[in-house]
């Protein structure tokens, strides 16, 4: 069934499904992190005559911005290795060409894997093997990268 006259395979409606599962991560780790930030900061600012919205964007954000930079690119990590949401949309479909747009039928990695390790075929055990390298080796990184931005922006007060 297409709602909106959309297929489900195309890479827009997958991007809609992974946004809406990472919001909740991306969310607790933005609150958490700005409820860390102290109090005492807040309300030297106000006490110093800054508004509500200056104390905000000038003291609070830039404090809680490793935190919130961390949460989300740890949201993006785990989205990419998500594959069970995928299947369920109908991400399996049989790409016979390479997408020319983001309204063309596509797969994604996870579930390339996924039909790859179903394969009886020789061949398709280095590509699934080599599939799964890239894909570890990318969620390696943006957890890096991620534990590197937040210690490059942690400010110590």
């Amino acid at each position: 069934m297409n709602v909106f006259g959309i297929p489900r395979s195309i890479p827009i409606v997958a991007g809609i499904v992974l946004a809406i599962m990472t919001l909740p991560t991306v969310i607790i780790s933005s609150r958490a992190a700005l409820g860390a930030v102290p109090p005492s900061i807040r309300e030297a600012a106000l006490g110093l005559g800054a508004s509500k919205m200056q104390t905000i964007f000038d003291h609070v954000f830039p404090l809680a911005m490793p935190g919130m930079l961390t949460g989300s690119i740890i949201g993006m990590a785990r989205a990419l290795g998500e594959t069970a949401p995928l299947l369920m949309i109908g991400m399996v479909a049989f790409v016979v060409d390479i997408p020319g747009s983001f309204t063309d039928p596509a797969t994604v990695l996870p579930v390339q894997i996924f039909l790859w390790s179903d394969s009886p075929e020789r061949a398709f055990v280095e590509r699934t093997s080599g599939a799964i390298i890239i894909l570890l080796l990318f969620l390696v990184i943006m957890n890096g990268l991620a534990v590197w931005l937040r210690n490059k922006f942690e400010q110590r007060w």
